[in-house]
């Protein structure tokens, strides 16, 4: 599970996130107000996409039995389990959080950039867009907001609409607030992503081994 509140190492970083810095310059931390909603965030990739679904809806539609209908599932495997927590934090930092549920703040993002919205064929800078996963535009409004002084963003899950925060490297960071959870038993945020997705939750650890011992 590693250091689940600290920012990535840099030879891992992707630096193809949401609100990554497109100069490469500082890291970025994303977190959840909501556990579930990091959950969600996190096995996203892993549900049935839409290709998928139109397969099984086909199969069906022809008259497949429902017990052979194609039903593809992911998997959250015992090892992705053990290498995971729910860790609750609060947010330290230096300088304010942008709010990009603020439509003044989006107005004047998309004046400033007017020609890269007109670029990618994007009217406004809505929520929709904000939330779309055309990196180069969000990557784009998250290194202008940084060179304001942001310390990071506020913005909203395209999942469940639930609030969602990115911290700068150098102006914020997470401070443990509590102990970690583990995802190797019953959490209920996990059963109850993996029942939205359809995902298959694999393994329950092995009790560990005891040894018996007595002390004069």
């Amino acid at each position: 599970m590693g250091a689940p509140l600290q920012f990535v190492p840099h030879e891992f970083c992707p630096w193809q996130h949401r609100f990554d810095d497109p100069e490469q310059q500082y890291r970025t931390l994303y977190c959840a107000e909501h556990p579930v909603t990091s959950l969600r965030e996190v096995l996203a990739d892993l549900h049935p996409n839409a290709m998928a679904r139109a397969l099984r809806s086909v199969q069906s539609a022809q008259g497949v039995p429902e017990e052979k209908v194609y039903r593809p599932a992911g998997e959250v495997r015992l090892a992705w389990r053990e290498q995971h927590v729910l860790a609750p934090a609060t947010v330290s930092r230096n300088g304010p959080l942008a709010n990009l549920d603020d439509p003044a703040l989006r107005e004047r993002l998309a004046e400033s950039h007017a020609a890269l919205l007109a670029k990618y064929g994007l009217d406004h800078l809505n929520i929709s867009e904000i939330r779309s996963k055309t990196r180069i535009v969000t990557q784009t409004i998250g290194r202008d907001l940084y060179e304001r002084g942001a310390a990071g963003l506020r913005f909203r899950s395209n999942l469940d609409g639930r609030r969602c925060i990115v911290l700068f490297e150098g102006r914020a960071e997470l401070q443990p607030d509590g102990n970690l959870i583990p995802l190797t038993g019953e959490v209920a945020e996990l059963l109850t992503v993996c029942g939205e997705y359809g995902l298959i939750l694999r393994g329950t650890p092995a009790p560990a081994e005891q040894e018996r011992a007595w002390r004069p």
